[in-house]
């Protein structure tokens, strides 16, 4: 219960660095410069979720759990669609799948803040 409590106090952290992420890899695309994409498990989210969270998943009520699950689907799918987008050669579906990230990250935002 100690890696949740500590994931919800430094919620605000995780929530501004999936923002910067979107900006950042927008800015790739505009500038067709090469970004970094990461997966699910190599985001700074990943610490505090995979390592202080979900092993202890047991521990916490069905709800909390569920939550916990839905959370890790759509964040690994938020990295998952990101990276479809090459950066120095951008195409047009690349808008569409901007927008499919800004729409994962904000429901993201909206799982996460459900915790509290």
């Amino acid at each position: 219960m100690v890696g949740l409590l500590s994931l919800l106090r430094d919620l605000d952290i995780y929530l501004s660095q999936h923002a910067i992420y979107i900006s950042k890899l927008e800015r790739a695309i505009e500038n067709r410069q090469p970004f970094e994409h990461k997966t699910c498990r190599e985001c700074a989210f990943r610490k505090k979720f995979y390592e202080e969270v979900y092993p202890y998943m047991e521990e916490y009520e069905d709800k909390i759990k569920e939550l916990l699950h839905e959370i890790e689907k759509l964040h690994c799918g938020f990295h998952e669609i990101a990276s479809k987008i090459d950066t120095q050669n951008p195409k047009p579906e690349d808008a569409e799948i901007i927008k499919k990230v800004k729409e994962d990250s904000t429901h993201l935002f909206q799982l996460l803040l459900a915790l509290k």
